[in-house]
């Protein structure tokens, strides 16, 4: 997986500019706007992203009254102990001349990267690297296997029609299809051997499918790696 271009994926969704977008941050004095900003930071900071992921975090209230500059330093922490989808976050100035603090509250949504289709692809037709891009959903709402990257899913078979903007989970394709003729490898320790099968059911990758040894006629159960190959591990 490249991560260069999922990085800058995120950083483009996840940068936000108060500036332009000031409901992001509902504060009256400019001191304010720039702690406020101080907290999306340091709330940023605090997440564990996996690869790809987005943050997208909006502040949706904060103190109305000015408070004096800081003579000291500001920390900032979450109430509830760990970062939620809502929060909120204690500010506050840890000096003996201006001592404050005061609560603002924050939004988390975490986004996560699916393989989508450009354009609608009909059942049994075979999935192209140009049809294919990235989309960004709510993790929560990411439901089954999806896929992240779209060389994964380029010269594979779909078996349910594909909609434009939807995950396409691994149930709707088959990586390897009913009557495909494959390798299966069989592999242990420091050795492996091969040989020409054919696949007795549909299987996406990691799936365990039945597969016929074309040599002995045997049928065997192989674990799916890729459009071509099956695995035994021994």
């Amino acid at each position: 997986m490249d991560n260069t271009f999922f990085k800058s994926l995120a950083f483009i969704a996840a940068v936000t500019c108060l500036s332009a977008a000031p409901s992001s941050c509902p504060a009256d004095s400019e001191y304010n706007q720039e702690l406020c900003e101080e907290a999306r930071e340091w709330l940023e900071g605090e997440l564990a992203l996996e690869d790809g992921e987005t943050a997208e975090i909006t502040i949706t209230s904060a103190p109305r009254r000015d408070y004096p500059v800081c003579e000291g330093p500001v920390e900032f922490s979450v109430a509830a102990g760990k970062v939620r989808k809502n929060n909120s976050i204690k500010t506050e100035c840890k000096s003996d001349t201006t001592p404050w603090h005061f609560y603002l509250t924050a939004r988390v949504v975490i986004k996560t990267p699916f393989v989508t289709v450009i354009n609608a692809v009909p059942k049994n037709s075979m999935l192209s690297r140009d049809n294919l891009t990235i989309a960004y959903m709510d993790k929560v709402l990411n439901r089954g296997t999806t896929f992240s990257d779209p060389a994964l899913l380029d010269g594979i078979r779909t078996k349910r029609d594909l909609k434009p903007g939807q995950p396409v989970h691994s149930n709707q394709i088959c990586v390897i299809c009913q009557g495909d003729e494959i390798d299966i490898e069989a592999a242990g320790g420091s050795f492996s051997i091969r040989t020409r099968g054919e696949a007795m059911q549909d299987g996406s990758y990691g799936d365990f499918i039945r597969v016929k040894n074309l040599k002995s006629g045997k049928t065997v159960k192989a674990r799916v790696i890729d459009s071509s190959l099956t695995r035994i591990d021994m």
